[in-house]
């Protein structure tokens, strides 16, 4: 049920991207290419970039040269790699241009990606999707399924890995877990879920 709210949520949430040009294929092996996904992506869920990149290094001067860092689990990485590898439209690099282009300004980029192409507006809608779930949609399908607004459409995915399937984010933010896997406490129940976007004793993550 959850997982159908969320769905349904992004689906509608993402409106008409600008026409940024980007000449080269995306590179998860790039600082910069991994920064702009970072930021694209922090401003498409509304997670904070460092809940998403636990051992980033921000450079202050120039935010694309920071330091993405890997961390136990890196399921950034792997995502970027999915993405890249689902992407037949070859928007992703368009949308990593926008990333790019409003970096001193990341209230912008949703505002510009829902100025932009078709094919673009719902790739991002599933890389929300694939942030919160773990589960890949085929921004086709989504497409399909918004020019029939109203009808209740099934929309399959595809469970990226069992990585994927335990690190959504819609797990941290209800303070809960997948079936079958859990790092939390005994108890943990009997507390009111943490928004992850708020600063826990001496941490407070970088506002970008």
């Amino acid at each position: 049920m959850v997982a159908g709210t969320v769905a349904a949520t992004a689906v509608a949430a993402v409106l008409p991207l600008s026409n940024s040009a980007y000449a080269e294929a995306p590179n998860p092996e790039s600082h910069q290419d991994m920064m702009a996904f970072l930021l694209l992506s922090a401003a498409l869920t509304g997670v904070n970039i460092q809940t998403l990149a636990p051992e980033l290094a921000v450079n202050t001067g120039e935010i694309l040269n920071s330091d993405p860092g890997v961390d136990p689990i890196n399921i950034k990485n792997e995502y970027f790699r999915w993405i890249n590898g689902h992407d037949p439209t070859a928007s992703f690099g368009k949308l990593l241009q926008i990333a790019r282009d409003n970096r001193q300004a990341p209230g912008d980029i949703v505002p510009k990606v829902n100025g932009s192409d078709d094919d673009t507006k719902f790739l991002a809608r599933s890389i929300v999707l694939l942030w919160y779930l773990g589960s890949w949609y085929e921004p086709a399908e989504l497409k399909s399924n918004a020019a029939s607004p109203g009808r209740r459409a099934f929309l399959s995915s595809e469970v990226v890995s069992s990585k994927a399937y335990t690190q959504g984010l819609v797990w941290l933010i209800a303070g809960a877990h997948p079936m079958g896997y859990s790092n939390l406490q005994f108890g943990y129940w009997s507390r009111n879920p943490r928004d992850p976007n708020t600063p826990v004793g001496l941490f407070s993550p970088a506002k970008l």
